[in-house]
């Protein structure tokens, strides 16, 4: 390369600077050039001016320089011209790609012995929801039946395994291979189950009115934003008493807002106040907040306050997680925080303005069964 002229070693240079920015180009393989590319590439290389010599000479002439050092090769065929050009230029390697460093299997417990055929040839996620299930069977886990988004915050929920997943909660909707797509082998080796849908209340609740299970006498509704945590509540709340909850809903994330009309529909006088429980995120608080504002401009509704001991509960005992979501500014915050109460709305506008954030399958069956702190506001 030292042997080239300058404006063929400045040519070279806006080629490759050309195939970097235009076509994703590393250096490690070829990659090409057309000469319509190639010309408006030359036209931007300063070059001495000969009186009368053609463009298509001067480029040629670069280009011949550059095929005998080994930088390029030429298309087949040409543009016909009576100074032919071709058709194209290929801008060739100029290193080597980095060898791929195989990851070690790592020791494995003796339910996970069967990944190690599958490690060499799994794909980079697929070896971290490996690494991570193998993980938490050495760490001699709590193997209680729980509701597989519980169960994979079990699992994925440290701050290893954040950037390979949407949701940490949902991970195991995310991972293939041999090991993840056998679900009837998987959800019995690590003990968890599918919470059902809504609509099939029956199967726990033995009354329920419309989309609502009833799980007492009560005359608050607990509104739960996602499946998995509704459950946990509807078994928990099946063996408690002393309290207020009268019915259990799922607000299906965002549905909840356009539900309040079904809300006044089926209230009958029976639904006194609605509890709502989510995410701390910035979408899991807009939801509640629009529509505590909603309520408040209907007489016929019933007012949407916060499930005080599941807050609690959520920012005591999860973890927060990077989100996707974009940061909030403080002011953006403060809207949202102010539906909670005063209690819990410095730490959730400190996440909002972070990068974090806490979803609700933290509060799991396990605790939800192990005390009823988590009742605060809801007691008799």
């Amino acid at each position: 390369m030292t042997d080239l002229s300058r404006p063929a070693r400045e040519l070279l240079s806006a080629l490759h600077e050309h195939a970097h920015s235009q076509k994703k180009w590393d250096g490690t393989r070829k990659t090409s050039v057309s000469l319509p590319e190639l010309r408006r590439v030359f036209r931007t290389v300063p070059h001495p001016k000969v009186e009368d010599e053609l463009e298509s000479v001067v480029l040629r002439r670069h280009l011949d320089e550059l095929y005998e050092c080994g930088a390029i090769t030429a298309m087949k065929g040409d543009d016909g011209e009576r100074i032919p050009l071709p058709k194209g230029v290929w801008v060739l390697p100029t290193h080597q790609a980095a060898k791929k460093v195989r990851e070690p299997l790592p020791p494995l417990h003796p339910n996970m012995r069967k990944v190690a055929g599958y490690w060499d040839n799994a794909a980079p996620r697929t070896r971290i929801g490996y690494r991570a299930v193998n993980n938490w069977f050495l760490s001699e886990p709590d193997m209680t039946p729980a509701p597989k988004r519980e169960r994979a915050l079990d699992i994925f929920g440290s701050r290893t395994y954040s950037g390979w997943f949407d949701a940490e909660e949902k991970a195991f909707d995310e991972l293939g291979g041999p090991f993840f797509s056998d679900r009837e082998a998987l959800y019995k080796l690590l003990q968890m189950y599918s919470a059902p849908p809504q609509i099939l209340t029956e199967r726990l609740i033995a009354e329920s009115d419309g989309y609502y299970g009833r799980i007492g006498d009560g005359d608050v509704l607990l509104v739960v934003e996602n499946v998995t945590t509704c459950w946990s509540l509807i078994e928990a709340l099946d063996g408690m008493k002393d309290h207020t909850v009268g019915y259990v809903a799922c607000g299906m994330g965002s549905s909840f807002l356009a539900s309040l009309a079904g809300v006044k529909m089926l209230r009958r006088g029976k639904i006194a106040e609605i509890r709502y429980f989510g995410d701390l995120d910035p979408t899991g608080l807009s939801i509640p907040a629009a529509a505590a504002e909603e309520a408040a401009k209907d007489n016929d509704l019933p007012a949407v306050l916060p499930a005080v001991g599941l807050y609690d509960a959520l920012l005591g005992t999860g973890t927060p997680l990077p989100r996707k979501e974009r940061r909030l500014t403080a002011q953006q915050a403060t809207g949202r925080v102010r539906w909670l109460d005063p209690s819990h709305q410095a730490m959730a506008t400190a996440l909002l303005c972070g990068e974090d954030r806490l979803a609700q399958e933290w509060v799991n069956l396990r605790y939800l069964k192990s005390n009823s702190e988590w009742l605060r506001g809801m007691h008799r």
